[in-house]
């Protein structure tokens, strides 16, 4: 006599094909399910279901029938799910579907069956189902433990990239103040010569400028929170940058009595380059030399062009770096990690590589061991100058404010420039009929017209050799300075402009690279 469990095991074979082509139907038909599953072959929308149903059958038949293996099926049909776009609730609503189904094959056995075969059968479907249903689930939450884990490892580690910004803020900070206060102290302190006054004045300057510009990037909160700086780049000569940080540096070279040696060729050696942020570099690699030099020691700067490189040397006869250390000195907080509190946070070189970096450079670092002095060398690519067709550039300067025009005109006029003034679009316009212009400086803010709209006229009256447009605004957020550039701007100067900034664009109004 065949038992409950064998009949129930032959029925649920029998009806097999016919239990999972109901199944799809009804998976098919069901809008709470995703739409994905409407391009999904039988085979796909199956999954391990078939082999799930042979385990059961099996199970009835009194085989023996691992449940671990039932459910890693389950784990496996729940990832394949959830890649396939399925919530953890559609994934229920599924199986449901499917135990609904099973149900009602087993329950055709009632007039064949014993209450007790019957209950027995049931149970068996419904554990197995239950066992697989439960690997799919928890493969979700798994999941979404890890994402949990993952997310919170994210705020772990924004909490410790704000930390660092905060000790490279600290630490870009507090060089130039030490330098005006430094120059303060001369102007203020005792009875300096003219030339040192002048000398303390350029510092206090500089520095004070350099302090504006990282004012700047707090302002831009998106690029901080991403850990992104911005460069502003335009031609400059690294030998200038590099006197401008030893001049900043002579007191403390004087106070650890230091023997300092420059070496530069009589030539300037041009970069394509953020000043700002090259003079950073520099402040960085001479003040690191400093702090791990002893008084009495020596430091030597080495500046030579090779070929389309300049090479910069920053040797010293310091502390050395342990050879097994040369790997992980551009680290941040490296020297903090090394437990030497005397080493700093270590924030100077790696700020400086990624700097380096971002100027399409190297930097790499030398040491033949401890006490036995250290090399930082950096190489950036050189700029290639284009020549000028033309000595004397032509300038349109439209600026409503007849004292801003003047005094403008009168300070470009030192780069032999001709300079044709213009207080609203009217008259720039009428200055451009028969004439061609190089530089085009916009006030955006005119009288009769927009400064956006005047920009792109001027454009086409320039039709053989575009000018090069400058505008002048008093905004400077970031979405201000996307508008100008999709206006056809190729620079955009928030007001008071910086003169020497003015002045380079017109010498080198060949270069229309957005600043």
């Amino acid at each position: 006599m065949v038992s409950s469990n064998a009949l129930a095991a032959e029925h649920l074979s029998v009806c097999k094909n016919d239990l999972l082509t109901r199944w799809r139907g009804l998976v098919r038909a069901d809008a709470r399910l995703p739409d994905g599953r409407l391009s999904f072959t039988n085979d796909q929308l199956d999954d391990h279901l078939p082999a799930l149903l042979e385990s059961i059958a099996n199970c009835l038949h009194g085989e023996q029938v691992v449940e671990a293996g039932i459910h890693e099926a389950g784990v496996r049909h729940g990832t394949t799910r959830r890649a396939q776009g399925y919530s953890v609730t559609q994934l229920i609503w599924e199986f449901s579907i499917f135990r609904k189904l099973l149900r009602e094959t087993i329950e055709q056995l009632r007039d064949r069956l014993p209450p007790e075969g019957l209950f027995q059968a049931r149970e068996v479907v419904l554990k197995l189902t239950d066992q697989s249903e439960l690997g799919s689930v928890e493969q979700y939450v798994d999941e979404a433990r890890q994402e949990r884990d993952d997310a919170r490892e994210q705020v772990r580690k924004a909490d410790e990239q704000k930390d660092r910004f905060l000790a490279v803020l600290s630490h870009e900070l507090r060089n130039p103040l030490a330098s005006i206060r430094t120059a303060t102290h001369i102007i203020q302190g005792g009875h300096p010569s003219p030339s040192e006054r002048q000398r303390a004045l350029e510092i206090i300057d500089r520095q004070t400028r350099y302090q504006a510009r990282l004012i700047d990037d707090l302002l831009d909160i998106n690029r901080i929170s991403q850990g992104r700086i911005e460069l502003k780049p335009e031609n400059m000569d690294l030998r200038q940058a590099v006197q401008n940080v030893i001049e900043a540096y002579q007191t403390a070279i004087q106070s650890k009595s230091i023997s300092f040696r420059f070496d530069a060729p009589g030539h300037e050696i041009a970069i394509f380059g953020d000043s700002v942020r090259i003079e950073q570099i520099v402040s960085n690699l001479l003040a690191n030399s400093l702090k791990f030099t002893k008084s009495g020691g020596s430091i030597e700067i080495v500046l030579r062009q090779e070929d389309s490189d300049a090479i910069l040397s920053v040797r010293d006869s310091g502390a050395g770096i342990d050879p097994s250390k040369l790997t992980t000195v551009f680290d941040i907080f490296s020297q903090a990690q090394a437990g030497k509190s005397e080493d700093g946070l270590g924030i100077g070189l790696w700020l400086a590589k990624q700097l380096v970096g971002m100027h399409g450079g190297v930097i790499q670092a030398k040491s033949a061991g401890l006490e036995k002095g250290t090399e930082i060398t950096v190489k950036l690519p050189c700029l290639v100058r284009a020549s000028s067709s033309r000595a004397i550039k032509q300038v349109l300067l439209v600026e409503d404010d007849p004292d801003q025009r003047e005094l403008l005109a009168i300070a470009l006029r030192d780069i032999d420039a001709d300079i044709v003034g213009a207080k609203d679009g009217s008259e720039a316009v009428a200055a451009c009929r028969g004439r061609a212009f190089d530089v085009c400086i916009l006030d955006l803010n005119l009288p009769d017209i927009s400064g956006y709209d005047l920009a792109a006229h001027l454009i086409d009256l320039h039709v053989e050799c575009r000018p090069v447009m400058v505008a002048l605004t008093g905004a400077g957020r970031p979405e201000d300075r996307a508008r100008v550039k999709a206006a056809g701007f190729d620079h955009h100067l928030v007001k008071p402009p910086e003169l020497d900034q003015l002045q380079r664009i017109i010498t080198q109004s060949g270069n229309r690279a957005i600043e």
